[in-house]
């Protein structure tokens, strides 16, 4: 197993692999319809393009033998004048969960952060998926805000 930079090029030949997985977490992590699911992926991977092809978005994927396996897809954003990375998502094939491929993903972000002079990563989880919640504690995180909701 690898952990490496997506550059445009490579993302191009991955894409359906990262179409499949987001897919698959979005299904998982937030009970939607798999026609739901991947009309949402189908955008993100078409706004991918754009941002990888800018430099906008960071892409590190998990290869076993050129197959895709996971990702992590970071941008940097500013909080409050501060330069932080930001988890906009992760993804693992659901063969590939419980061998520390999330971990590794996440060291690959930590070591890319430190070179570029970043700090601080961020991220958002659903309180429902305890696994990342346990996951994200384990290599450190701790709860900054929350994000509530009210339904009417």
């Amino acid at each position: 197993m690898i952990i490496k930079r997506i550059e445009y090029e490579n993302f191009v030949a991955h894409e359906d692999g990262i179409l499949s997985l987001l897919t698959e977490t979005y299904m998982m992590n937030f009970n939607l319809s798999h026609e739901l699911s991947t009309n949402m992926s189908e955008e993100k991977v078409k706004q991918l393009h754009g941002y990888i092809k800018d430099g906008s978005a960071i892409i590190f994927a998990a290869l076993e033998d050129e197959k895709l396996c996971g990702f992590v897809w970071i941008y940097i954003h500013d909080f409050f004048c501060e330069k932080r990375f930001h988890i906009n998502q992760i993804a693992l094939d659901s063969k590939y969960r419980g061998k520390g491929i999330a971990k590794k993903l996440m060291k690959k972000v930590e070591e890319h952060a430190l070179i570029d002079g970043i700090k601080t990563i961020d991220l958002f989880v659903s309180e429902v998926n305890a696994i990342a919640h346990s996951l994200y504690e384990g290599l450190g995180f701790e709860t900054e805000r929350r994000y509530m909701k009210k339904k009417l």
